[in-house]
């Protein structure tokens, strides 16, 4: 029986480790960017330390899958301004293995952008990911549906999140609770570790 429940600090771990081991695309992708530890410190924790509507599925008492929302990013880009500094050393003294893929990776996200849904109308986004042996069970709905219905009730007037041309799933999920696609462009981000351009996505959905 999985049972969702808010996220705290305690779950970065196991977040961090969905989050890492679908970061390609759904599909595991360490060669990429090596370290889960980084990931978690870079790509959870600010959710986790300055978000909201945070939330993980759990079944037995181990994590199946999560949902990271922010209400807005102002929150999180000054809690990990402040984290930065620590993490950047920490990088170049090898605390987090190889440093090469880790800044090939980070530099490639500043030099391609996905497209973005204006934060006036759309302020809150989200990000989620299933561990893949509970995929197909309905807990990404349950977690999206979930947080969806926290954002109404903290009065968010809009919600966006990215997603591929590739993840046919998950945009029928979205579609299914009441997102559309808002705009898309052809991307190179990922070229290097899949051979190819992806076309990047935004869906939006109304809350107010």
């Amino acid at each position: 029986m999985v049972r969702v429940r808010p996220a705290g600090e305690g779950d970065l771990k196991a977040i961090a480790r969905i989050a890492h081991q679908t970061l390609l695309l759904g599909r595991e992708g360490s060669f990429a960017f090596p370290s889960q530890t980084l990931w978690g410190e870079l790509f959870v924790a600010p959710y986790l330390r300055r978000g909201c509507c945070a939330l993980v599925a759990e079944a037995e008492g181990e994590v199946m899958g999560y949902i990271l929302g922010a209400c807005g990013t102002l929150p999180l880009a000054l809690d990990l301004a402040l984290r930065l500094p620590l993490i950047l050393i920490r990088l170049f003294m090898g605390h987090y293995g190889p440093i090469l893929p880790h800044l090939r990776y980070l530099l490639r996200l500043l030099l391609f952008p996905g497209p973005k849904a204006p934060k006036g109308r759309y302020p809150a986004h989200l990000h989620i990911a299933v561990d893949p042996k509970a995929q197909g069970q309905g807990v990404g709905k349950a977690l999206l549906a979930a947080l969806l219905d926290c954002l109404k009730a903290r009065g968010v007037r809009g919600v966006q999140l990215s997603t591929t041309r590739a993840n046919q799933a998950a945009r029928r999920l979205y579609r299914s609770l009441g997102f559309r696609l808002y705009a898309k462009r052809a991307s190179p981000f990922w070229a290097p570790y899949l051979g190819r351009p992806v076309i990047h996505e935004v869906w939006v959905k109304e809350l107010g």
